[in-house]
């Protein structure tokens, strides 16, 4: 009897918690999302704003420089892309960023795969060593790279970026793959060498399939800083049938006078591709997040 009397007695008490926890979490929740959206337009107005100029015209721009196009017109698109360099740009940065990532990609996995399931000599060694490499900022290297790269003959040339931008970026994503592989139970891997798969086997047909994810995590991650990548590209390439849209975009800006309209028009064009992968690549790259993150 005392024991029921005191649940009886708890119940209530029980109850008033709830509630006060209820509206508390309803709070808490609706500052977060709050917090989250007051981040996404800060992060999406600029290229708002940036694709709004790009369908105005510069008079109607200097007259109202945050207002709303009164006649959206495509001009500048096509002046841009029809009276200027912007399909030479535009193909050379796809070509760079392209290759780069491919063996950006290629490299890292294989690495990641021997630093994650293979055993050998000085594994831990190796991998702390492509750790430090990591914090190396690459633009401390710009005056050695452009000596050996001269020496090359490579100099206003795609490798002058392409080789560059492949080995600053295998550090971090051999890591982030690496971390992913570790993942893997080690029985896949076993019972695939006990049917007969060699090492190799089984990295192209086992590992490569269950990576997807972070491979395309990683696929975008590098793509656009390979795409967006300035000083590299300014120093090592000086024509106009070798430079990249970061550096050629900068044609639009002349010494008494700069097309801002059209400019905008050129930066809205660059973000296609990127918006372009993304769309391509999301539910891949929302496996590879959601999948590190319960992993972690």
């Amino acid at each position: 009897m005392d024991k029921s009397a005191n649940l009886a007695i708890d119940r209530p008490n029980l109850a008033g918690k709830m509630q006060v926890r209820q509206p508390s979490r309803l709070v808490s929740s609706l500052l977060v999302n709050l917090f989250l959206f007051s981040l996404l337009l800060f992060a999406i107005y600029p290229l708002v704003w940036q694709t709004f100029t790009s369908l105005r015209t510069n008079p109607e721009l200097f007259a109202d420089p945050w207002g709303l196009p009164t006649k959206p017109t495509l001009d500048n698109y096509v002046k841009v892309w029809l009276t200027s360099p912007l399909p030479t740009y535009f193909f050379n940065s796809l070509v760079v960023s392209l290759a780069s990532v491919v063996l950006i990609l290629a490299f890292s996995s294989m690495a990641a795969y021997g630093f994650a399931k293979l055993s050998f000599l000085g594994n831990a060694t190796l991998l702390l060593f492509l750790l430090s490499l990591y914090f190396v900022p690459p633009h401390i290297a710009l005056i050695p790279l452009f000596v050996l790269l001269k020496a090359l003959k490579m100099i206003d040339t795609h490798w002058a970026l392409i080789f560059p931008y492949t080995a600053f970026a295998i550090p971090f994503s051999t890591i982030l793959i690496r971390s992913f592989i570790a993942s893997i139970p080690k029985e896949l891997i076993d019972a695939a060498l006990i049917d007969g798969c060699s090492k190799t086997r089984v990295f192209f047909a086992l590992i490569l399939p269950l990576i997807k994810p972070i491979l395309a995590v990683n696929f975008i991650f590098q793509f656009v800083n390979c795409w967006n990548e300035y000083l590299f590209a300014l120093v090592f390439l000086h024509s106009r049938q070798a430079k990249t849209l970061p550096v050629g975009l900068l044609d639009l800006v002349a010494e008494f006078h700069t097309d801002w309209v059209a400019m905008a028009a050129g930066l809205t064009m660059a973000t296609v591709p990127v918006v372009i992968i993304y769309v391509i690549f999301h539910e891949q790259i929302i496996t590879g997040m959601t999948a590190g993150a319960i992993k972690g």
